[in-house]
């Protein structure tokens, strides 16, 4: 495994494109001695997003482009205003990928800030997957939710954001097929539709892996250790949410300047001054505006207008 590329799979809508080649670059950079993949798989990718993509290729990475039939997942719930369809397509991913033997999923709201060789290496042993495990509080809420989805109340519930893939194991569990049984059964019971999926599905075959491997919240991180990669799960963490509050973009500035989406830098730095100023945003069915970080409206609006 040391003289093969690292393997990373995106899953990912058009817009998302600018993103994903911000983690691109931060992975290229604090992984300097390695050589990588990078698989996308997408119901449909502008040409111009794909020739962007493309143009950061060298010899140390590639892009593989997968196109995804979009109609296998249309019946599929969607109960967060914030999620789309593509956090499905991660079921995907064995299926897709029949030349490979493991793959490292991430979503784009990731940065890396240290060596990614020591995740790809994690030895699986009889896991199928690896991943970092939820910090949630043991609340009724979430004792409730397990047994709704028939897990052990004393079992580690894990995040589907980075995920280790033993890809020829999983295609042997029929994991796609799997996945999307239980989808289709547990449909009025999820919340976080393919990461309850996934747990359930996979329950006692994940490894639990160090919260730095996809750390969400870095206050969780013993001194002296380095988050290899910074998840900005929360919404008023995304680098790209112009929350007055917003701390990350700087960092996302960074890497963006060093990726084929460099002339949108200016743009982004504005629309952060901007959001100082003003910011318009909607969650949890709120359409909520901040005038220098104070909510001064909060408006309900419709369900399918939180979807959108």
């Amino acid at each position: 495994m040391n003289n093969e590329p690292i393997s990373f799979t995106f899953c990912i809508s058009d817009n998302f494109s600018q993103h994903l080649a911000v983690v691109v670059a931060s992975l290229l950079q604090n992984t300097p001695e390695r050589q990588f993949v990078f698989n996308v798989l997408s119901k449909e990718l502008s040409e111009e997003n794909v020739q962007r993509l493309r143009s950061m290729e060298s010899t140390r990475c590639t892009f593989r482009f997968h196109h995804v039939d979009r109609s296998r997942f249309d019946s599929f719930p969607l109960p967060l205003e914030h999620v789309t369809q593509e956090m499905y397509y991660r079921y995907l991913i064995p299926e897709v990928l029949t030349d490979e033997k493991r793959t490292i999923y991430i979503d784009v709201d990731v940065i890396a800030r240290g060596d990614v060789t020591p995740i790809w290496e994690v030895e699986l042993g009889d896991h199928l997957l690896a991943a970092t495990a939820d910090v949630k509080e043991d609340t009724f809420y979430w004792r409730e939710h397990k047994e709704q989805l028939g897990l052990a109340q004393d079992g580690t519930y894990f995040l589907s954001g980075m995920l280790v893939m033993d890809l020829e194991r999983l295609r042997q569990e029929k994991f796609c097929e799997m996945c999307m049984v239980n989808t289709a059964r547990y449909h009025a019971y999820l919340d976080w539709p393919d990461q309850d999926v996934i747990n359930l599905t996979m329950e006692g075959r994940i490894l639990e892996l160090p919260q730095r491997f996809n750390c969400c919240f870095p206050y969780l991180i013993p001194p002296g250790e380095t988050i290899v990669i910074r998840h900005f799960a929360n919404f008023s963490a995304k680098p790209w949410c112009c929350l007055w509050k917003n701390r990350s973009w700087p960092e996302y500035l960074r890497y963006l300047r060093k990726t084929s989406y460099r002339d949108r830098a200016w743009a982004f730095v504005w629309s952060q001054i901007k959001g100082f100023f003003f910011f318009r945003y909607t969650k949890k069915g709120f359409e909520r505006t901040l005038i220098c970080g104070i909510l001064v409206r909060k408006k309900r609006i419709q369900n399918q207008e939180a979807q959108s």
